[in-house]
């Protein structure tokens, strides 16, 4: 949820020891969608990027992950983008008819699902853990079964729950009664140092890696589309983005973010 009084581009308190987190598997992951990147053929890159517009009729962020892949740029690709050529060297690597393979059913395949529950079987958050991993192989479920109304607003739970979870288990949270207070009072602006949604985390776990806001998804949020929606999703009011392509869109999201929470040490 973003709060309508808060400036997110408001300068942080930096946290210098955890300046240089190590990264571990968000890392390796890129390293290898990098070097698939670059060794991708001409054929196999305009298909993979063909594929992506397509579903961009239905799901504009769909445009702005060919964006990074497409088009050279002196900029760092977006991890998320990275996180998804990943499992489509995956696919490169296990789908005999490439070119026929729909991108959407990449998450009922059993690598991709095998990969994201080996990652969350990784994460350190605590007592909840279990119960989290529970949650995400229902919502596999409900992608397989075309439940998406209920894979879209559990994902967006799970997305900020996790993160909320990984914060306060490594001490950048704390949790007073109901609210979770920024205990290093990295947000500015904050009454009480109450930390009320999912912006506010971002900008704390934005803080202890710069990972975090080199996912193209939080760019394209703040602009009002994937998680800018997240609390009229939530909430009942907007009805229009309960699609297999959103839901998609969740789990790569979900799976970059719990690969950026194993760059982040206790």
């Amino acid at each position: 949820m973003i709060d309508d009084d808060f400036d997110f581009d408001q300068p942080v308190t930096r946290i210098p020891q955890h300046a240089n987190s190590t990264k571990q598997l968000g890392n390796q992951i890129l390293k290898q969608a990098e070097q698939y990147l670059t060794s991708m053929g001409s054929a196999s890159h305009a298909q993979f990027v063909s594929k992506l517009r397509q579903l961009a009729t239905q799901e504009s962020y769909f445009d702005l992950l060919a964006d990074q892949i497409e088009f050279e740029s002196d900029l760092p690709i977006a991890n998320d983008a990275l996180n998804l050529l990943y499992f489509w060297k995956m696919a490169s690597e296990k789908e005999t008819e490439l070119a026929d393979f729909a991108l959407l059913d990449l998450i009922e395949k059993d690598y991709f699902q095998n990969e994201l529950l080996t990652a969350v079987d990784a994460l350190q958050i605590g007592e909840n853990l279990a119960q989290h991993r529970q949650v995400i192989e229902q919502c596999l479920k409900m992608y397989q079964q075309e439940c998406y109304a209920g894979c879209v607003t559990v994902l967006y739970g799970q997305i900020e729950g996790i993160l909320t979870e990984a914060l306060a288990e490594r001490g950048y949270l704390k949790l007073n009664q109901t609210k979770y207070i920024d205990v290093y009072k990295i947000v500015p602006g904050l009454k009480g140092h109450e930390v009320k949604g999912l912006w506010h985390k971002v900008k704390v776990a934005t803080d202890i890696n710069p990972y975090f806001m080199e996912l193209q998804a939080l760019k394209m949020d703040n602009s009002s589309s994937v998680t800018a929606t997240r609390h009229n999703i939530v909430h009942g009011s907007d009805l229009g983005h309960f699609s297999r392509e959103r839901s998609f869109v969740l789990f790569i999201w979900l799976f970059a973010m719990i690969s950026f929470i194993t760059t982040v040490k206790k």
